[in-house]
């Protein structure tokens, strides 16, 4: 078989081709060279799937993008303290409000993964930051459980710095975050 480089003379020993200097001989060496490159190129491929491991259990490193009901969350895992950040506008507006996104801190005990969800409100130069619980209840395959809380603005804001903020009863409910 002739192999020809486009460009290349067509002068030469049968089953070789010259350009510049570059001399290819014989199509076997192409297929075991094509065929090494391909097994390269697939192996390759295999180990840039960068998705982690199915989840065992709640103490798996359970850092990644999570999407719930559309929205995307990263959490990050360190083995004992966990935070998730929204990736997404999380921030409703209030009228005369400065409304921060939330975000989810956890820790993990021999009790499970409990924290706090928190978000500042601010009014003028007064702030104050809702602390609602959260929890994960249950980390299997690609989905995490948790219950959480939605914090809510203020009932009434404080006369001085000092004194606390006035907050709703807080309502949990349950969400599954599956892991992108």
């Amino acid at each position: 078989m002739r192999v020809r480089m486009r460009g290349a003379p067509a002068d030469g020993p049968p089953g070789s081709s010259s350009h510049e200097g570059v001399r290819v001989r014989g199509s076997k060496r192409w297929s075991l060279a094509a065929a090494a490159l391909a097994s390269l190129v697939i192996g390759a491929g295999g180990a840039c799937d960068r998705r982690p491991p199915p989840l065992a259990s709640c103490d798996d490193d359970l850092r990644g993008v999570y999407v719930a009901d559309g929205r995307r969350w990263m959490i990050l895992d360190d083995g004992g303290k966990l935070e998730a950040y929204p990736l997404f506008p999380d921030v409703t507006p209030v009228p005369e409000l400065e409304v921060a996104p939330r975000v989810i801190g956890l820790e993990r005990t021999e009790a499970g993964i409990t924290g706090q969800v928190r978000r500042r409100y601010m009014r003028g130069s007064h702030a104050c930051v809702a602390k609602v619980p959260a929890r994960i209840t249950a980390c299997s395959g690609d989905t995490l459980q948790l219950v959480l809380d939605e914090p809510a603005p203020p009932l009434a804001w404080p006369a001085a710095p000092e004194q606390p903020c006035t907050w709703s009863q807080a309502r949990a409910h349950v969400e599954r975050w599956i892991r992108e």
